[in-house]
C-alpha cells in the first residue's frame, strides 16, 4: 500500500503543504487534503469591498498535480492509530498528518457578541457586505461601528467609505460616521510605535471617530453598551477582535500557547506526537530568531512549504529541515492615505503613501495567489520553501 500523506485545512497553509509534499514525494505517497470548503479564501482581503470574488477554487490546481481533495471537517484524530475523523461518518488514514487547520476569531464574552458581523470568513464578509448594500440603500447618514482597532479593524475602518461607494451610495459614504473601538489606549496595540502615527493620521483624515480605553459589556447588531453606561447605536456593529487557532488543533497531544497553537520544533513536528506536523495559524514556530511567528499569511506561506516539505521527506527516510523565516515585514493598506509598510519586529516606517499602496495592491492581488499559469509545474516550483524571499511577498499580512 502507497504511504499516505494526510493535510487537514485548505487554507494559505494547507494549500502550499500540500504541494510541497507532492513535489518532495513524487510519485511515492498519496496526498489527500481535507478542507471544509472546496477553496482558499484569501482571507487577507476580506475588508475589501465584491468579498464574493476573494476566493479561489482549490480542487483543479490539486488535480494538476495528483492531490485528492475530500471537502469535510475534520472533527477526531487519534494519532495511535492515525486516523482522522471527518464528519462523524468515516475515518482516513495516514502515515503522516499536517495540521494546518487555521484560526477563527475570538469574539469577545459579552451578551450579545453572536449578533455582530465579522470579515473573518468569506461567508461572514459576504454577509456583512449585504449588510452595507441594505445601509447604503436605506441610511441617509449611516453608523458604523468597529470593535477591534487591531490590523483587520484599522484596514477595514478605513475601506468602509468606498465600500458604500462600491453601492452606489457616494452621498452616504461621505456622511458616514465610523466608530473604531478597543480596550486598549492607542490604536494597533500590537503593531508598535513605528507606524502609529501614520496609521493616527490616516484615520484623522478619514473622520474616524476613536472610543479607546473602552469596555464593552454588551452588543447587539446595532446597539454596544460600554461599561461607563452609555450606548453607541449603529446600523452595523462588525468585529474584528483577534484570532485564535481552530478547535481542530486542540485534538493534537502536546503543549501550545496562549492562542492554542500547538508548540512545535523547528522542523514543525509536534513534539509529542511524531507522525503529525503542524502550520500556519495552528503551529506556535518560532521564526530562528526567537520571534514567534504570527497568525498571517506571512507566515503561513512558509510555514506550510516547510510542513509540507518536511512531512514527505520524513515519509522518504530523509532528513527535515528547519523552518526559518527572519525577515518580518508588514504591509497595512491605510485606505485613501495610502499604506504603509515597515521593517523588522521593531517595525520601522520604510515606505508610506501612493508607493506603499501600490505593494499592498500587489501583494493582495497578485503575489498571495496561486501562479497565474496555473499548471502543475509552475505549482510545484511555487512550493519550494525559499519561494517567499524570492517573489517578495514577505511583506504581507
Amino acid at each position: 500500500m502507497a504511504k499516505r500523506i494526510l493535510i487537514i485545512g485548505g487554507g494559505f497553509a494547507g494549500f502550499w503543504a500540500a504541494i510541497a509534499a507532492r513535489r518532495v514525494a513524487k510519485s511515492a505517497a498519496e496526498i489527500t487534503l481535507v478542507s471544509r470548503e472546496p477553496k482558499l479564501e484569501i482571507r487577507p482581503r476580506l475588508y475589501e469591498a465584491k468579498p464574493d470574488r476573494l476566493a479561489v477554487e482549490i480542487p483543479p490546481h490539486l488535480s494538476k498535480v495528483d492531490v485528492n481533495f475530500v471537502c469535510g471537517q475534520a472533527v477526531g484524530l487519534d494519532t495511535t492509530a492515525k486516523l482522522v475523523t471527518i464528519d462523524d461518518r468515516k475515518c482516513l488514514a495516514y502515515d503522516r498528518l499536517i495540521v494546518a487547520t487555521g484560526s477563527r476569531m475570538c469574539r469577545p464574552p459579552v451578551s450579545g457578541a453572536a449578533e455582530a458581523h465579522s470579515v473573518d470568513t468569506q461567508a461572514e464578509a459576504i454577509k456583512f457586505d449585504q449588510r452595507l448594500e441594505e445601509i447604503a440603500r436605506d441610511v441617509k447618514e449611516p453608523t458604523i461601528a468597529v470593535v477591534g482597532a487591531g490590523f483587520t479593524g484599522i484596514e477595514l475602518s478605513l475601506e468602509l467609505r468606498d465600500r458604500l461607494v462600491a453601492h452606489g451610495a457616494t452621498e452616504a459614504a461621505e456622511r458616514l460616521h465610523i466608530v473604531l473601538i478597543d480596550r486598549s489606549d492607542v490604536v494597533g496595540p500590537e503593531l508598535g510605535l513605528g507606524p502609529r502615527s501614520e496609521i493616527e493620521h490616516a484615520l484623522q483624515s478619514a473622520r474616524v471617530e476613536l472610543r479607546l480605553n473602552a469596555k464593552i459589556t454588551a452588543l447587539e447588531s446595532s446597539l454596544v453598551s460600554f461599561a461607563d453606561g452609555s450606548v453607541l447605536s449603529a446600523d452595523a456593529v462588525v468585529l474584528a477582535t483577534g484570532m485564535r487557532a481552530s478547535p481542530f488543533a486542540d485534538k493534537v497531544p502536546g503543549e501550545r500557547d496562549q492562542l492554542g497553537r500547538i508548540i512545535v520544533g523547528a522542523d514543525l513536528r509536534a513534539p509529542a506526537a511524531p507522525e503529525v506536523f503542524v502550520a500556519g495559524d495552528a503551529a506556535a514556530a518560532d521564526t530562528g530568531d526567537g520571534h514567534r511567528a504570527l497568525q498571517s499569511c506571512q507566515h503561513a506561506l512558509q510555514i506550510g512549504r516547510v510542513a509540507g516539505e518536511n512531512a514527505a521527506r520524513d515519509l522518504l527516510g530523509m532528513p527535515c529541515v528547519p523552518y526559518s523565516q527572519p525577515n518580518y515585514v508588514t504591509c497595512l493598506d491605510l485606505g485613501r492615505s495610502g499604506a504603509v509598510r515597515t521593517q523588522g519586529w521593531d517595525r520601522r516606517v520604510e515606505l508610506t503613501g501612493s508607493e506603499a499602496k501600490a505593494l499592498k495592491q500587489k501583494i493582495n492581488t497578485k503575489l498571495i495567489y496561486p501562479p497565474a499559469d496555473g499548471g502543475a509545474d509552475a505549482l510545484l516550483a511555487s512550493s519550494t520553501i525559499d519561494i517567499v524571499k524570492r517573489y517578495e511577498i514577505d511583506g504581507s499580512r
